[in-house]
């Protein structure tokens, strides 16, 4: 599941904006750096502040809801139609159905866009890192990743990664990337940001075009599964 509808499912299911930005973490810190992630078996602070105790109540919900998500028909399914497409289409982009994975989760982010509507989404994004913004947010990094590790040069990591963190959450507030996950056009330029991770060649402007289209048609699949989505994720899983 992608850090769009963690937000929205943690939020809905805990009642917390707060909590809502702290589901998004495990999917931000990622991006600044892998090897950050959250602990297995985290035994939480005791009293923690309210605030921080949301984050990691929202970090809790993102684990257990990954986790049924990825063994859910809506997943499992849809990722393999996805895949059978993308094969079919023959754009010629080396390796492509191979990121039906990450592509699908992305179309169901696009649908939950759709469904909201970008102005009031963003409102409810932004308003959620405002809340967790500055001593939640690294709290919640220390606890989970950080104070557990073994003390290393490698620990001088953290002023590097809390500065990417936090223009990743800014770049998130802007706007136009949320935008982009409401069409084809946008899923087709995210996909080729993240393919170029792996050394993958940009899409050419005719592979552009084809995909964009491809996602376009697959647009209404993508609301049907985001209604069973919402309709069947438990709170808790």
């Amino acid at each position: 599941m992608n850090f769009l509808l963690h937000r929205h499912l943690a939020a809905r299911d805990l009642v917390s904006v707060a909590a809502g930005a702290g589901a998004m973490l495990p999917d931000l810190w990622r991006m600044a750096d892998r090897r950050v992630k959250p602990a297995r078996a985290l035994e939480p602070p005791a009293a923690p502040p309210p605030r921080l105790a949301e984050v990691l109540a929202g970090i809790d919900h993102h684990v257990a809801v990954d986790r049924w998500f990825h063994a859910a028909p809506v997943f499992v399914e849809g990722e393999r139609r996805l895949a059978e497409a993308l094969r079919g289409a023959a754009l010629g982009a080396p390796r492509l159905a191979l990121f039906a994975h990450v592509l699908w989760e992305m179309c169901l982010d696009g649908a939950l866009v759709r469904r909201i509507g970008l102005a009031p989404l963003l409102d409810d994004l932004r308003a959620g890192l405002a809340s967790i913004d500055g001593p939640p947010t690294e709290a919640a990094a220390c606890i989970h990743h950080f104070e557990r590790r073994a003390p290393s040069p490698a620990l001088a990591d953290r002023p590097a990664f809390e500065a990417r963190l936090r223009r990743i959450c800014d770049e998130l507030a802007r706007g136009p990337w949320v935008a982009g996950y409401q069409d084809g056009a946008g899923l087709a330029f995210m996909l080729s940001r993240v393919r170029s991770r792996f050394g993958m060649p940009p899409f050419t402007p005719d592979q552009h075009a084809h995909l964009a289209a491809l996602l376009d048609a697959l647009a209404p699949r993508a609301d049907e599964s985001l209604d069973d989505l919402l309709r069947t994720a438990p709170p808790r899983a």
